[in-house]
C-alpha cells in the first residue's frame, strides 16, 4: 500500500497543478469559472488557496511523489468561516471569479454550508477535497488517501461527511462506508450536489 505522508510546503504548488488537472471539468469548478480562459488562469490560484486553508486548519496528506492529495477538517474546523477563507488567501476571490459570476458563486457555497450545519450539527471528519492526478487515476490512490481521516474518525468514534457535485463520484465513496443522505440543487442553476454520510464506528 502506497505511504503517505503530511503535505509538505515546497510542494504545495504540485499539489494546486495536480487538483486543477483532477478537477478542470468538475460541475462546481465550471460553475464557479465558466468562462474557459478565466478557468484555465486562477484554476491552480483557487486550489492553491483551498491547500492554504487546509494546511492552517485541518489536515492535507499527500502521496510521496504528491500525485494524490486530500484536505480533511476534523472537529471544530468542519465549517467554513469567512476570515478563514481570508487568511487562506482567499480575499482576491470576487475579481478572480469576476464581479458578475462572484454573487452566484458564494449563493452556492452558502447553500452547501447550510446544508452541511443542517445534516452534521455535531463533531464530525469532514473530507473537503481530494484529487488524483489523471494519470494515476484507477490504481487504489483515492481510496488510500483517504484513510488517515477514516482511522482518525474511527478511534473517536466520530462521523465523517463530504459533498460531491458529481454523480459519477457516488459508488467510489460507498466503498469507504459514505452513503447518500440528501441531494439538492442550487437555486438557477444546473448545479446539484450530493451530501454523503460515514457512520461513526468504534475504533
Amino acid at each position: 500500500m502506497t505511504e503517505l505522508m503530511r503535505l509538505k510546503p515546497g510542494h504545495k504548488k504540485t499539489a494546486a497543478r495536480v487538483f486543477a488537472r483532477a478537477f478542470f471539468d468538475y460541475p462546481m469548478i465550471t460553475s464557479y469559472f465558466p468562462d474557459l480562459s478565466r478557468r484555465s488562469r486562477y484554476i491552480e490560484w483557487y486550489w492553491g488557496c483551498v491547500i492554504n486553508y487546509g494546511l492552517r486548519y485541518g489536515e492535507v496528506y499527500q502521496t510521496p511523489d504528491t500525485a494524490g492529495i486530500s484536505i480533511w477538517l476534523p472537529p471544530g474546523q468542519t465549517f467554513n468561516t469567512t476570515w478563514h477563507y481570508i487568511m487562506a488567501g482567499f480575499l482576491p476571490l470576487p475579481f478572480v471569479f469576476g464581479i458578475k459570476q462572484y454573487p452566484a458563486n458564494i449563493r452556492s457555497d452558502d447553500l452547501v454550508i447550510k446544508i452541511h450545519q443542517e445534516i452534521m450539527p455535531g463533531p464530525h471528519w469532514y473530507l473537503w477535497a481530494i484529487a488524483v492526478d489523471p494519470d494515476r487515476q484507477g490504481q487504489g490512490l483515492g481510496r488510500t488517501l483517504m484513510q488517515p481521516g477514516l482511522e482518525k474518525a474511527d478511534a473517536q468514534n466520530l462521523p465523517c461527511y463530504l459533498e460531491t457535485h458529481a454523480e459519477k463520484d457516488i459508488p467510489f465513496y460507498n466503498g469507504s462506508g459514505f452513503y447518500v443522505v440528501r441531494i439538492e440543487q442550487v437555486p438557477d442553476s444546473d448545479l446539484r450536489f450530493w451530501c454523503m454520510r460515514r457512520d461513526a464506528r468504534s475504533s
